[in-house]
């Protein structure tokens, strides 16, 4: 009944009373849509789909149940890396983070020490921007990275005027557009003041429950983030008033902050968390999902008739059994890891189709579809769309036409900005910042070392490998010890089959860390891919001990149980991954993976199944070896070579691609094609085991047709490039035995069983010695290493019995033939 109150009190005074719509007169109505803005958009960091939908069926949250019901809605797609002024910044600009050029949270000022992110790292135009090029004007409160604000048509509150309670004369000066609107605003509602008791009774159970003393401090944080959250609800309607702008957004960061702070507390309760701090915060999110809930209830009331209302998230967060075993708040700079990739978008509005899902939305859809209720052009160099399936058909009408870019805005690039170690230590209490007080590298502009990390991930992610390479390479040359550059570097020369350059970049991440995460993954994964099984297992293991609640983890498990024969542990494992993983391309890999699980175990409808729930999440090109694989099981070769073939168009550094497109070539009869797949495998093998599985089967296509004497010269040339594959050197005694050059297949033999005996060649070894040289012992010795080798050989068990006597003696007249 008090917050009513007061909210009434607050529309008063600001000069605008909204009544409920029902209550209005045709005056009332009028003025409303005179004072409501067009679009009001909505920024909620870390709203996740999933606890929305589970408050919602608690009966919790009445104002996004209303959205719902009466508007269109669905998850929106992130993109890495997921850091909330990365993405706001695409959410307000509608351009990737490498375009954008905002790649941290932290930038370095003229005096060397860290400062929250300015808007003078932007390097492209935002939505304040773009409506005002176009006679619209707007208003922005609280936006990420929005200091120093900009020259508008409308006015601009940037979050250093509340965020985190700035208070000094240096940081006001240019928090506002205009300058005195900061005076104005603080003579009218003065400064948020943090009030740790009105925190304890809003988002604690029980306002009196004891804590640690960490909990304690992590409650003083979560105070001021709620105090500057109660500051911009009492600015919009009292700015909205003033300045009638036709874009109204704000911006709010608590759950987020809520979640970095709270979520290792709640339920299912984690051993590290104390029973005090359980019972006081266990239920904080949820509450500050509930506040949220209320606030957004008081923003709807600034809607009229012809608003369209967007309520959008940057990402969503894990909760329960996702939860990751590592931190997400404490000073170790993972608070990421604890981020899902979808967020929300609600989109309300008398043109939005009620109750329609929205469906493939993403961040970089959002500025799109502002702009185009805005009518304003779109730029061609934006990448996203307007999300064109919330609104009823024709209700945004016809796009005027599009223009080549929008004009950037000249700013002064030399302004002085003041440090702020409120806010960075707030940073750090999230674990967005790692390193505490001592000084993070960077450049001669300020760029801090992980902004390049950053803007590595957000290249590697849209497949620029070389500029995620360059990215990673300046962090790496500002901080020698950053081993969040060296791993992914590493990840991509090991995708691209690199492999000494990963092992160099890998060793030195591990002089660094070598207990790291990444490093031993990455290390596993190596590992694994050049054939070393017992070095990648043991890698992993050491890995899933530090985390076993992260989805690549158990996706590089079931690599290694599917490489050790162990199919039914590989798809356990896959399981896990799929329960924790929410990325598009990581559920790609994962379905894939079980694919060729199921087509080695002749599943084939099952695999069938996996490859077109991989097919809803990445093009077809991606899974053409899957398909390939699926369709060569069930003696499609000719289906099967072009699905390979497609396959090596679009990853052609691949030799396994291409060997896979010979052998189905070798299947339709179509030797010709067969043994040119072949050499490129040969030319584009990277690993020993490439070189060895290429050579290998074209000799046997030469086997196949009967051209031994292309065969022997096939082979011959192999061991010359892989002289350590005993199968080569096998392969090439057993075609010299063929031909009668027996000699020559002994030696090959014995350099195949001296590299690595298997059953087979000593058996053969065996019968060589004993026919041709006529050396009894030597033929005995072998098969009894033969049968140790494998027990299940009646044939050489039948060779013994006759050959050796029960003492282990070779009878003294060994018969000869």
């Amino acid at each position: 009944m008090l917050r009513g109150t007061a909210t009434l009190l607050l529309a008063i005074l600001s000069g605008a009373v909204f009544a409920p719509a029902q209550q209005k007169s045709p005056d009332d109505a009028r003025t409303a849509a005179a004072v409501a803005p067009r679009v009001l958009l909505i920024g909620i960091d870390g709203a996740d789909p999933r606890i929305i939908d589970r408050l919602i069926a608690a009966k919790k949250l009445p104002t996004f149940q209303r959205l719902k019901r009466e508007g269109a809605f669905g998850p929106l797609r992130s993109q890495e890396p997921l850091l909330s002024p990365v993405v706001w910044t695409s959410i307000a600009t509608g351009r990737l983070a490498q375009d954008h050029g905002v790649l941290d949270f932290v930038e370095i000022g003229a005096d060397g020490k860290p400062i929250p992110i300015t808007s003078l790292r932007r390097k492209v135009a935002a939505l304040w921007n773009v409506a005002g090029q176009f006679g619209r004007s707007s208003g922005f409160v609280g936006w990420y990275g929005s200091y120093p604000a900009e020259k508008v048509a409308g006015f601009e509150v940037s979050d250093r005027l509340g965020f985190h309670q700035v208070r000094s004369a240096s940081a006001v000066s240019g928090a506002t557009f205009p300058a005195e609107l900061a005076g104005e605003i603080k003579s009218r509602f003065g400064a948020p003041v943090p009030d740790v008791a009105a925190t304890r009774r809003r988002f604690l159970s029980d306002p009196a429950s004891r804590m640690s003393s960490d909990g304690a401090a992590r409650l003083e944080q979560l105070a001021k983030i709620y105090a500057t959250s109660e500051f911009y609800r009492k600015l919009l309607p009292f700015l909205q008033s003033r300045h009638r702008v036709d874009l109204l957004a704000v911006y709010f960061e608590g759950i987020d902050a809520c979640g970095h702070l709270f979520m290792e507390d709640a339920a299912p309760r984690r051993p590290d968390v104390s029973p005090d701090d359980f019972r006081a915060f266990s239920g904080a999110v949820d509450r500050y999902y509930e506040y949220q809930d209320e606030v957004l209830a008081d923003l709807l009331r600034l809607e009229g008739p012809s608003t369209v209302t967007l309520v959008v998230s940057d990402h969503g967060f894990k909760e329960g059994d996702a939860r990751p075993r590592t931190s997400g708040r404490a000073d170790t700079g993972l608070a990421p890891l604890w981020h899902r990739i979808d967020g929300v978008i609600f989109v309300h509005g008398k043109s939005v189709r009620s109750g329609a899902r929205v469906e493939r939305a993403g961040i970089l859809d959002v500025a799109p579809t502002v702009l185009r209720l805005l009518d304003a052009p779109l730029s061609r160099e934006l990448p996203g769309h307007p999300v064109a399936d919330a609104f009823a058909p024709g209700a945004l009408g016809i796009a005027p036409p599009s223009v080549a870019a929008y004009a950037v805005p000249k700013r002064e690039k030399n302004q002085p900005i003041a440090s702020d170690p409120e806010a960075v230590e707030k940073l750090m209490a999230l674990g967005y910042l790692a390193g505490g007080g001592k000084a993070m590298a960077h450049d001669a502009e300020g760029r801090t070392a992980s902004s390049y990390v950053n803007e590595g991930q957000a290249r590697t992610h849209t497949g620029d490998w070389q500029g995620a390479l360059r990215a990673f390479g300046r962090a790496s040359e500002l901080d020698p010890r950053a081993v969040n550059a060296l791993a992914p570097a590493a990840a991509i020369y090991i995708q691209h089959r690199q492999y000494d350059q990963a092992s160099v970049l890998l060793g030195r991440a591990a002089k660094v860390a070598p207990g790291n995460l990444w490093v031993l993954i990455q290390r596993a994964f190596l590992n694994f891919r050049t054939g070393r099984l017992a070095e990648a297992i043991k890698d992993f293991e050491a890995a899933k001990k530090l985390d076993d609640r992260l989805p690549g983890v158990h996706l590089l498990g079931a690599r290694l149980e599917n490489a050790r024969g162990e199919s039914a542990r590989a798809l356990q494992e896959l399981e896990e991954a799929e329960s924790l993983a929410d990325a598009n391309e990581m559920r790609a890999e994962i379905f894939t993976l079980r694919a060729e699980i199921q087509i080695a175990l002749r599943r084939y409808p099952d695999a069938e199944e996996s490859l077109q729930r991989a097919a809803a999440l990445v093009p077809d090109s991606q899974l053409a070896a899957s398909r390939g694989s699926l369709a060569f099981a069930r003696g499609d070769f000719a289906g099967a070579q072009r699905w390979f073939r497609e396959g090596a168009a679009a990853d052609p550094e691949s030799s396994e691609l291409e060997r896979l497109a010979g052998e189905a070539a070798g299947g339709a009869n179509a030797p010709s094609e067969a043994e040119q797949a072949f050499r490129r495998a040969i030319a584009k093998a990277r690993t020993p085991e490439e070189t060895e599985l290429a050579w290998g089967d074209l000799s046997l296509l030469f086997q196949k047709a009967g051209r031994e004497r292309e065969t022997i010269a096939t082979l011959r040339d192999s061991v010359q490039r892989a002289p350590d594959s005993h199968v080569l050197w096998g392969m090439l005694g057993a075609a010299l035995g063929r031909t009668g050059d027996l000699p020559g297949a002994i030696a090959a033999y014995e350099k195949s069983i001296s590299l690595k005996p298997t059953a087979l060649a000593c058996k053969t070894l065996g019968a060589l010695y004993f026919e041709v040289r006529h050396d009894g012992a030597r033929a005995v010795a072998l098969w009894e290493q033969s049968l140790a080798l494998d027990p299940e050989q009646p044939d050489v068990k039948n060779f013994l019995r006759r050959y050796r006597k029960p003492t282990g003696r070779l009878t003294p007249n060994f018969p000869r033939r």
